[in-house]
């Protein structure tokens, strides 16, 4: 077993134990509607995949914010398992609160994937893609 591997397995369990259950969502599937000035909203998502998710770690920010009355709504990293399978637009429900992905970092050792860290943001209800 190379070094990789026992990160990308060590890495899975830390996620299992540790994480949030969250709705994963796929923007490829959903019914997408388009106006007339072009943009599309997505008017049905269809049917979610569980996954876990890790919160990243963003505390200092959040408490910086906190002492100066900012409230942080705003982009948050999630860290996911390497095996989930996650694209730019999708979205996910974190303890019903709704994000969208906008970027993906995969993590690799030795060529081997060992997590992804996905930048989110908070959904409004006025979001286009």
């Amino acid at each position: 077993m190379t070094l990789a591997t026992s990160l990308r397995g060590a890495a899975r369990n830390l996620i299992t134990t540790f994480g949030n259950t969250a709705s994963l969502y796929t923007y490829s599937t959903a019914t997408k509607t388009e106006n007339d000035e072009g943009d599309v909203s997505v008017s049905s998502w269809g049917s979610a995949t569980s996954i876990v998710v890790v919160d990243g770690d963003n505390l200092q920010e959040e408490l910086v914010q906190a002492t100066q009355g900012i409230e942080s709504i705003g982009e948050d990293d999630k860290i996911i398992r390497d095996d989930v399978t996650i694209a730019v637009n999708d979205r996910l429900t974190v303890n019903s609160v709704e994000f969208r992905v906008i970027s993906i970092n995969p993590v690799r050792t030795q060529d081997t994937l060992v997590v992804q860290i996905v930048k989110v943001t908070r959904m409004d209800y006025t979001d286009t893609w």
